[in-house]
């Protein structure tokens, strides 16, 4: 199915079963390529102030959640073109950024070079960050970029192993009960929306979306092309709990009223569904909880 969308449109023991190797390294594969491919029309976009919903809104919503950042080792997992590691440095993070698209950390390194805040940048999967020894960071961050990994046990595994103990996570994606595979905007009769109907929330396999930038004066390319890999909000929270974190924090964002009214179309999401679903963790215990599956 594809479907274009823009970016308005946009305690007890649990197992977590991880894709078979074969199966996993070919979906990593592709979201790679994908995004190689996504990676000079997003930093553009993002040049010319395309993101302006998760500029104004998202991003400072989730930065306020995470609260103080100053002075801590912070993993940024899946960190694009570099975007919010830039905003964790600005408050005070010491920054690691990987990400697995080798186009998109090339955009972050030469952000990095021309204006320089100690960011260090590599490539590297979520699922697999052996190049970091364990309780490397005293923090994990990843924003909007979970619900395009195919291995969502594998990252949360890697992410417990680099924290220290007492240490956190917290996780930005876009709500995985509204954006579903088979989600519909609802219209009355004159056309105006009114509501949202959800569909395939239970659908397991990966699905092609298109989806642009609304045109705000500038020409721009084709659409970006991502495979969404469908997890349900139990698979985010029972993750969490599976590999050893408490759970500390739950924030489905509603836009204010004055931001709807410089952005008239977020006064849908603030009606009728949340765009975001943010989760924040603390580090219990060194141990891992074993899994089965």
């Amino acid at each position: 199915m594809i479907s274009e969308i823009n970016e308005l449109e946009l305690g007890q023991k649990t197992t977590m079963s991880e894709p078979s190797g074969a199966t996993k390294t070919v979906a990593e594969q592709a979201v790679a390529a994908e995004w190689d491919n996504n990676a000079d029309l997003w930093a553009r976009s993002l040049s010319h102030q395309l993101d302006v919903i998760n500029e104004r809104f998202g991003i400072p919503q989730f930065l306020d959640f995470l609260g103080n950042v100053e002075g801590l080792d912070v993993l940024d997992a899946g960190c694009g073109e570099g975007r919010s590691a830039r905003h964790l440095a600005a408050r005070g993070a010491r920054v690691t950024g990987v990400d697995i698209s080798c186009r998109m950390i090339d955009h972050a390194r030469r952000q990095e070079e021309a204006a320089p805040r100690q960011i260090d940048f590599q490539v590297a999967s979520c699922s697999d960050l052996s190049r970091f020894a364990p309780h490397r960071f005293g923090m994990v961050v990843s924003v909007m970029a979970l619900m395009d990994t195919p291995d969502l046990a594998g990252a949360l595994r890697e992410f417990a192993r680099l924290i220290k103990p007492g240490g956190e996570i917290a996780i930005m994606v876009r709500h995985p009960c509204f954006f579903t595979r088979g989600y519909t905007l609802l219209h009355d009769k004159n056309r105006r929306s009114a509501g949202l109907a959800v569909a395939d929330y239970f659908q397991r396999e990966s699905y092609l979306e298109l989806w642009r930038f609304p045109n705000r004066g500038q020409t721009m390319d084709a659409p970006f092309t991502v495979n969404r890999y469908p997890h349900t909000l139990a698979d985010y929270i029972n993750g969490l709990l599976v590999y050893g974190f408490r759970l500390t924090g739950v924030m489905e964002p509603q836009p204010a009223a004055a931001l709807c009214t410089e952005f008239p179309n977020l006064g849908f999401w603030r009606r009728h569904a949340a765009l975001y679903l943010f989760l924040r963790g603390r580090k219990e215990t060194t141990a891992l909880m074993q899994t089965t599956g």
